[in-house]
């Protein structure tokens, strides 16, 4: 995505000329490309710049658009309105794309991104996780754990940071007994892992948790003759792998680096076949389809050779947490 300032601007800073912009707001517009491929996190983003233009007091994003502004994935959300928490003697009252919160915010849980006022890290990952279902809160956990501790140079997770953050956000959810969604946020923080890169890679694991599976080994160096890999998921002592081939390593360019969806599947059908041969492990993959809940998830690894007796669907489970 561009520079933002050229992405949401003032209707007044726009040539009448110009084609590719659209209405964002009464006031604003949004270039027309960048909304049309944006993802709802994105457009979040978008829409909390345009507020942020015509806001008379400085508003501070809490909720779903802090945590969209943090970088954080927002999984099971639909709502791209801006939600911010409103401090005014008289607020004014939620109406159209912005919904006003009146709820005490300390200063210490102020904190800015982008050039604009948000919740810190940890208030908005305590406040979302109580309002998203298990697979959306433990993708918020494991991003917002990554994002302080994680390091793509060595691959490895600053185990101290990442335990404050945990630790943080575990005693917000202990002085808030009873409230909605506390028993999900508790879950959300003892399943939560850094190494988790995509979303999907977080659901995979609720499922794996909603199955009894026993806890893979995450991020696991494998040494072939096309250079080290790293499973997302393996089972050494059971010499199994898994991998999560999700949408977005066929279309982000953070992961396609300039090949076409032909060569992706190519070279992850060479990646496993390389993991296999230099560990005699067998392995299985899945997508999203195979996700969407812990029955399929369960079938799908079975069709792939994993015994009944390691993938069995508990009686009577349920994956509705609230």
């Amino acid at each position: 995505m561009r520079a933002i300032s050229t992405v949401v601007r003032k209707t007044a800073s726009v040539p009448r000329s110009a084609v590719d912009f659209r209405s964002l707001r009464r006031g604003v517009l949004v270039d027309a490309d960048e909304w049309g491929s944006a993802s709802l996190e994105g457009r979040i983003r978008m829409r909390a710049h345009a507020v942020a233009l015509q806001a008379r007091d400085v508003p501070v994003a809490c909720g779903t658009t802090a945590a969209a502004l943090h970088g954080l994935p927002l999984v099971g959300v639909a709502d791209d309105r801006v939600h911010v928490v409103s401090s005014a003697a008289n607020p004014a009252k939620s109406r159209g794309d912005i919904v006003r919160h009146h709820v005490p915010l300390p200063p210490e849980d102020i904190d800015s991104v982008d050039g604009l006022l948000v919740t810190s890290i940890a208030r908005t990952v305590f406040d979302v996780i109580r309002m998203l279902r298990i697979e959306g809160a433990v993708a918020c956990m494991d991003a917002a754990l990554r994002a302080v501790s994680w390091s793509d140079g060595t691959r490895t997770v600053d185990e101290a940071s990442s335990a404050a953050l945990r630790s943080e956000i575990r005693r917000r959810v202990l002085a808030a007994p009873g409230s909605r969604g506390i028993r999900t946020a508790r879950i959300a923080i003892e399943l939560a892992d850094p190494r988790s890169q995509l979303p999907g890679e977080s659901i995979s694991r609720v499922r794996m948790w909603q199955l009894a599976l026993p806890a893979p080994t995450r991020q696991i160096r494998v040494r072939t003759p096309n250079g080290d890999t790293f499973p997302d998921f393996a089972w050494p002592a059971l010499r199994r792998f898994g991998e999560f081939d999700g949408a977005v390593k066929l279309s982000d360019p953070r992961y396609t680096k300039g090949r076409t969806v032909d060569e992706i599947l190519a070279d992850q059908s060479r990646r496993r076949a390389d993991i296999e041969a230099a560990t005699g492990w067998t392995g299985m993959h899945w997508g999203w389809p195979h996700i969407q809940d812990e029955s399929t998830f369960g079938r799908t690894l079975r069709a792939q050779g994993a015994s009944r007796s390691l993938v069995s669907i508990p009686a009577g489970f349920s994956s509705s947490l609230t």
